[in-house]
């Protein structure tokens, strides 16, 4: 098309088309940039959803195994040793010798009757079991795992003092670490998403950790381990930290047992306040060859317990020295 002076110029319509297409090309452009914001963002979202749902797995997990190491040892008045083996079947080492090396493997599956999957954490590798397994304990103690010949066998004498005690300390990655309880018997530990320092389904050791924390978690000669919240940030005093441990005190273990009247036998027994038997003495000595009550220290005659001679003060006197029921009701979590 030409003008009066004849100069070509596009039609109005063809201009129309030009400048509709232009603006379609700069609406396509807002449109991916948004499209790339909802994309990143629900990739962020899904992202998280899937931490928290691993998270979740792990936990419920780490109580279920919980619930099988008690049915063990109200099954086999002991519980297991890992399973430590450069192959792993999920049985446990056996003989567990009183090392450090020989406490700390993966949960053994098999042993406990778990399907494999069930001592896997929510991100796929092995959990790891840590438990106390001295066999050559303090004088009227015993450790948690040992089943052969005396002294090394379990009974409930040692209610308050596992071999070796098992320290755990808690931290916020901001403050120095303090010490929850240094009296565990078990630790059950998830190297969280990373994964450092654990097992693979394979049986390969995940790549050590390069954070001060999560190394103390990995070590297998610890008898320290500690719990703190997730955090990524590299600056956090010992480092990130996404581990999940769940440890276990001797009332966790054993309470549930007194409670359902499963455990009946022991060689030791913590009343609450004083011997159930007439007179009533207080359990504790006052000092050394005198019990609490001198006028009552022949026995505790309805209950049968014997006293033992005063060592020193604050020695339970209330004891007996051969296998004699447990007075169901009277031992409290306190006594454990």
């Amino acid at each position: 098309m030409t003008n009066r002076t004849g100069k070509h110029f596009a039609p109005i319509t063809q201009i129309a088309a030009l400048q509709q297409r232009g603006f379609t090309l700069a609406e396509m452009a807002i449109v991916v940039v948004l499209m790339g914001i909802v994309l990143t963002m629900g990739l962020r979202m899904t992202t998280a959803s899937l931490n928290n749902s691993a998270y979740a797995e792990t936990a419920s997990k780490q109580a279920q195994i919980k619930i099988a190491l008690i049915a063990y040892l109200r099954t086999n008045g002991v519980l297991p040793c890992p399973d430590t083996k450069a192959v792993l079947n999920g049985t446990q080492v056996s003989p567990c010798t009183a090392t450090a090396a020989a406490s700390y493997g993966i949960v053994p599956y098999a042993t406990l009757g778990l399907p494999r999957d069930a001592v896997q954490d929510g991100w796929g590798n092995f959990f790891t079991y840590k438990v106390a397994n001295g066999v050559a304990p303090p004088v009227g103690m015993r450790n948690w795992t040992a089943k052969v010949a005396p002294p090394a066998v379990f009974d409930i004498v040692q209610l308050t003092s596992p071999v070796p005690a098992i320290t755990i300390q808690q931290g916020d990655g901001v403050t120095a670490l303090t010490t929850i309880t240094t009296n565990a018997v078990a630790v059950i530990l998830s190297g969280g998403k990373n994964g450092y320092g654990t097992k693979t389904v394979q049986g390969t050791l995940n790549s050590p950790s390069p954070n001060a924390d999560e190394i103390v978690n990995a070590t297998a000669t610890t008898n320290r381990f500690i719990v703190r919240p997730y955090t990524d940030r590299v600056g956090a005093l010992g480092g990130p930290f996404d581990d999940r441990v769940v440890y276990l005190l001797p009332q966790d273990l054993l309470q549930p047992l007194i409670t359902e009247q499963t455990i009946t036998v022991c060689k030791m027994y913590c009343p609450a306040n004083a011997c159930t038997g007439a007179g009533a003495p207080y359990p504790y000595c006052t000092g050394v060859g005198t019990p609490a009550n001198a006028a009552n220290a022949s026995s505790c005659t309805a209950a049968g317990k014997p006293y033992a001679t005063c060592a020193s003060a604050a020695t339970p006197i209330c004891t007996v020295t051969a296998a004699t029921p447990i007075p169901i009701g009277n031992p409290t979590p306190a006594c454990l």
